[in-house]
C-alpha cells in the first residue's frame, strides 16, 4: 500500500494561527455543506483551508475577494490540469487533469464575462500568488506515483475550499453578477470534489 497523503504544513500552521487569533473554529450552520469523503484510513477526510473558512464564515461575502479567490484557484486548477495532463503516470489522473483544464477555462471565460459587466471595478486576476504558485513549482519537480498523488492531494483540497467559496457566495454574495456565477458552477465543482475522491480511494489502494 503507498503512504497516505501528508497534509500541508502550511495549512496546518495557519490553522493554529488562526487559532492563536481567537477565530471560530466552528462553521456557520448556513454554510456547511456536510460533503462527506470516503471513510477510509488511507483517504482522511478534507478540511476546509483555514482563510477560506474565515471568509465563508462571514456574514456577506464581498464580491471582491470572491472574485480574487476564485479566480485565482481557477486559474490554479486549470494550470495543474495541464501538467497532470502531460506527466500523469495514472490514466484515471490524467483524464481527470485534461476535464479540469476544459470545466476550468470554460469557468474562467464566464468568470471574466461576469467582471465585464460589472465595470472595472473587479478584474479576475492573471497570475498566480505565491501559494498556488510554490504548489505548481512542487508539481512540476515531481513524477510518476509522486505525482499522481500529490496532483489529488492538492485537487482534494483545491476543490473542497472552491466550493465551500462558491456555495457561500451563492447563499450570502455581496454582488448578484457573481451569485448568479456561483449558483450555476458550484455543483459543476462538487462533482469534481467526487470525482478526485473516488480516484484517491483508487490509487491509494
Amino acid at each position: 500500500m503507498t503512504k497516505p497523503l501528508v497534509a500541508l504544513t502550511a495549512t496546518v500552521l495557519l490553522a493554529s494561527s488562526l487559532a492563536a487569533c481567537g477565530y471560530s473554529t466552528e462553521m456557520r450552520s448556513d454554510t456547511a455543506t456536510d460533503i462527506v469523503t470516503p471513510a477510509s484510513a488511507d483517504l482522511p477526510p478534507v478540511e476546509t483551508s483555514p482563510e477560506i473558512f474565515q471568509i465563508i464564515n462571514a456574514d456577506s461575502i464581498p464580491a471582491k475577494v470572491f472574485v480574487e479567490q476564485a479566480g485565482v484557484g481557477n486559474m490554479f486548477e486549470i494550470q495543474a490540469g495541464q501538467l497532470a495532463a502531460e506527466k500523469a503516470s495514472n490514466p484515471l489522473v490524467r483524464t481527470y487533469g485534461e476535464q479540469m483544464v476544459r470545466d476550468h477555462t470554460a469557468l474562467g471565460l464566464a468568470m471574466n464575462s461576469k467582471a465585464s459587466i460589472a465595470g472595472n471595478t473587479f478584474t479576475v486576476p492573471v497570475t498566480l500568488d505565491t501559494k498556488h504558485q510554490a504548489m505548481i513549482d512542487q508539481l512540476n519537480a515531481a513524477s510518476g506515483d509522486q505525482f499522481d498523488q500529490l496532483y489529488i492531494q492538492m485537487m482534494r483540497q483545491s476543490h473542497k475550499d472552491t466550493y465551500e467559496l462558491f456555495n457561500a457566495m451563492a447563499n450570502r454574495g455581496s454582488l448578484s453578477n457573481f451569485n448568479e456565477l456561483a449558483a450555476d458552477n458550484k455543483e459543476m465543482i462538487l462533482h469534481h470534489l467526487e470525482q478526485v475522491d473516488a480516484i484517491a480511494q483508487q490509487i491509494m489502494m
